[in-house]
């Protein structure tokens, strides 16, 4: 009878004591690992199962951070010798073109073709991603590459001359009209394919109103980069050309004033260029710093 009292002493405390320790695993379960859990973002973690709000989106062409999983690495290569060298002479051009602007171009490895992307840095760099170049040239052709290599050439600008927005995704838009504005004075002698860099530009756009990445919708981003096309071509017709400021006050003026109140569909017209231009005369009009 005492062995029966005993063995019943011992059975409770082991119950009370399991119950304790299953208390204790729904308070707190030590198996849990805290992180950033947004495959879209520079700092995922593949071994975390809660989110702590730490992520860093990767959208949008400012917000470069390196160092984390999906930073990707920077090179020198796109591990091809004709694209190699189509590059390099590309970013000659440039920065011939974006006299005093300083950059330095990279080609940065993204973690894959998913998070494809061009930044561009206050610092003084370009980083234009691997996956972004090949996707770009598969679906549209050479010619956007240079649109997009003279988007974020625009961007450097902004950065150099410290310029402010009101709006953040003016200064996207106004890297669009930088954009054009290099194509059309620098590059008419490709015209022929123009209309695919137009398509490059329109597609890039986005809806997300109210993200801290909006770059502005399809149709503002189209329109921002005809105001650039237009600008060079009045340009090219007057002979006088504009500083990099006079281009800023211009450009947000007018992305102020209609490109970010006003339908676009109908604002287009045909761009004809003046005939009998000659590399000296394109290349006095360049913007200059004042």
């Amino acid at each position: 009878m005492k062995l029966i009292k005993i063995l019943l002493y011992f059975f409770c405390f082991v119950a009370l004591v399991s119950c304790d320790l299953f208390k204790g695993s729904d308070d707190e379960d030590p198996t849990l690992i805290e992180g950033c859990t947004n495959l879209n973002s520079f700092n995922y973690s593949s071994e975390a199962d809660t989110d702590d709000g730490s992520c860093i989106e990767m959208y949008g062409c400012l917000g470069y951070f390196g160092g984390y999983s999906n930073s990707g690495s920077l090179g020198v290569t796109l591990n091809d010798p004709y694209w190699d060298q189509k590059m390099n002479e590309e970013v000659i051009i440039q920065r011939n073109f974006f006299n005093g602007i300083p950059a330095n171009v990279y080609v940065l490895y993204e973690p894959s073709v998913n998070h494809k992307n061009a930044y561009a840095s206050p610092q003084g760099q370009i980083m234009f991603g691997y996956h972004m170049f090949y996707y770009t040239i598969s679906v549209y052709g050479e010619l956007p590459v240079a649109g997009i290599l003279a988007h974020e050439w625009g961007h450097r600008t902004q950065f150099y001359h410290n310029w402010g927005y009101d709006e953040k995704h003016y200064q996207e838009l106004e890297a669009d009209a930088f954009s054009g504005f290099y194509m059309a004075l620098a590059k008419q002698y490709a015209w022929a394919n123009i209309e695919s860099y137009f398509a490059n530009v329109y597609a890039n756009g986005d809806y997300n109103f109210n993200h801290p990445t909006h770059h502005g919708t399809p149709e503002q981003r189209l329109a921002s980069a005809y105001l650039g096309v237009n600008t060079a071509i009045e340009i090219l017709n007057s002979g006088k050309p504009l500083s990099y400021q006079e281009l800023h006050s211009l450009f947000i003026n007018e992305i102020e004033t209609y490109i970010n109140n006003e339908p676009q569909s109908n604002r287009f017209i045909e761009v004809k260029y003046p005939e009998n231009l000659t590399n000296a005369y394109i290349e006095s009009l360049f913007p200059y710093i004042e």
